[in-house]
């Protein structure tokens, strides 16, 4: 009986050491842009409360890509919309005196959908739009993802400019002047405008736009 029961055990081991493993299979690793990199980008990313889950994919994108990142919220904490950790921003946008000194700021996602909308914490701030039209104004690349593109509107920064974003707010995209591409899917690049949705498949196509835009705005400097 003991033999058996050992028999079993040993077969028992074997079909979980072999039996597949199902459908996971670890995602294959990016790697860093080999040849046309500007070197280290300086990306300010604009953080608010009830923020997406698609802040942490591309922000690990951009940390992968070697970039120097700062966080910046209206208040000093954040909270996540479905889960995830609270965050506590580097700076606050009322610190931020010379935006200039970064090439590129994000508005990164928000919930959709939810009671207050998306990004309301950032639209109910004077200084958080205030930031976002001395981005555009200094011609840094400004990048909107998803639901952004409704602060893009508040900030008056849009009119005349192609845009895509979360057709929930394309009512306030026109009313700002934007021209409407769509929810394409893909992201739309209008001078140093950035719009993008589906940000979870488009993570690394959007980091790739910013990397390109950067080397270009650095070579025509010098």
């Amino acid at each position: 009986m003991k033999l058996t029961l050992s028999l079993l055990m040993v077969l028992l081991v074997s079909l979980v050491v072999l039996a597949p493993r199902g459908t996971y299979r670890q995602a294959p690793a990016l790697a860093a842009p080999a040849s046309g990199d500007p070197g280290e980008v300086r990306a300010l990313l604009m953080v608010c409360n009830q923020y997406g889950a698609n802040y942490n994919l591309i922000r690990d994108v951009m940390e992968l890509y070697g970039w120097d990142i700062t966080t910046v919220g209206v208040t000093a904490t954040v909270t996540p919309c479905y889960y995830g950790d609270a965050i506590t921003v580097d700076t606050l946008v009322s610190e931020i005196a010379d935006v200039s000194q970064f090439d590129v700021l994000a508005i990164m996602t928000s919930r959709v959908g939810s009671f207050l909308g998306a990004h309301r914490q950032l639209l109910q701030s004077t200084q958080a739009l205030d930031l976002v039209s001395d981005a555009v104004a200094e011609s840094l690349l400004v990048a909107a993802l998803c639901s952004g593109t409704r602060v893009l509107a508040a900030a008056d920064v849009i009119n005349g400019v192609r845009v895509t974003g979360s057709e929930d707010y394309l009512d306030e995209y026109l009313a700002a002047g934007a021209i409407w591409e769509g929810e394409t899917g893909l992201p739309v690049l209008d001078g140093n405008i950035l719009t993008c949705t589906r940000n979870q498949i488009n993570s690394r196509r959007i980091c790739e736009i910013i990397r390109r835009h950067v080397a270009e705005k650095r070579a025509g400097a010098r």
